[in-house]
């Protein structure tokens, strides 16, 4: 499914709560962490920062680029399982909505990495919509920090809107 480009600035606002680049610490991450089941990242270097704070996501989504330009810089961790998808730019596509889908629904205790070829900027929007409550969803927001989405029915509602405004089989 690609982004229908009318409806992109609806993915440009943050979708949770945004903690500025200068203010990133272990304590407002801690916050957040305490208070989910699962932690979700999204991208390379949200995923490096919840890492070097002591957090190893349940799942990550890496694409092995920074603002996509293709990095060696990733620190490596033990991840259980390692998945790897197909995802072009501005794309969503089936293969990884349905893993996304699968993921969300069943119960694991192992720590995943989704290794996406292609660009993963996109991937937060489904994991808003197939997860579970007290499941934390963190992404980069570009040039201005991070952004925790702490997952419910209202944050599932909005993402399901935006997807079926912004995206076009």
């Amino acid at each position: 499914m690609r982004i229908n480009l009318n409806y992109a600035g609806l993915l440009k606002a943050p979708f949770g709560t945004l903690i500025r680049e200068n203010e990133i610490d272990r304590i407002k991450i801690n916050h957040f962490v305490k208070r989910c089941d699962k932690i979700i990242t999204v991208g390379d270097t949200t995923t490096e920062k919840l890492l070097f704070f002591g957090y190893i996501p349940d799942i990550s989504v890496i694409d092995n680029k920074e603002k996509r330009v293709i990095t060696s810089k990733f620190s490596e961790f033990q991840a259980d399982k390692k998945i790897h998808c197909e995802n072009k730019p501005g794309e969503i596509n089936a293969e990884v909505m349905n893993l996304i889908k699968e993921l969300t629904t069943v119960k694991f205790y192992d720590k995943i990495q989704i290794i996406i070829e292609g660009e993963e900027d996109l991937v937060a929007l489904p994991f808003f919509m197939y997860s579970p409550n007290k499941w934390a969803v963190f992404y980069g927001q570009p040039n201005e920090g991070l952004v925790v989405v702490e997952v419910n029915d209202t944050v599932r509602e909005n993402a399901r809107l935006i997807f079926n405004k912004a995206f076009t089989l």
